[in-house]
């Protein structure tokens, strides 16, 4: 038999939540950042990208050998956690100061 616990939903409902916020970013927004990264940030912006895949990939194998409870999978789940806030201020701070003004 299937359970389906509370936790389950909010898993579904963050991840329906996600999937619509991505979609419903514009194409010309998407476009302008990398540049406007690069120009703010410097060459270094270049490396989170490199970085991001990086330790998405070392998550996903964790994740598939059953470790996310060790204290590797809590590493990984901690850098993602922090790449993730270091793109989203950076999205953030391109919508405040630069896209809206166009």
């Amino acid at each position: 038999m299937i359970d389906i616990h509370s936790g389950d939903i909010v898993a579904a409902a963050l991840a329906a939540s996600g999937a619509c916020l991505l979609c419903a970013i514009p194409l010309e927004f998407l476009r302008r950042f990398p540049l406007w990264a690069v120009r703010t940030y410097g060459r270094g912006a270049l490396l989170l990208p490199f970085l991001a895949m990086t330790v998405g990939t070392w998550l996903f194998r964790l994740t598939l050998a059953g470790q996310l409870d060790s204290p590797a999978g809590n590493a990984m789940v901690v850098a993602a956690a922090f790449l993730t806030t270091v793109l989203m201020s950076a999205l953030l701070r391109f919508y405040l100061s630069d896209y809206r003004k166009r």
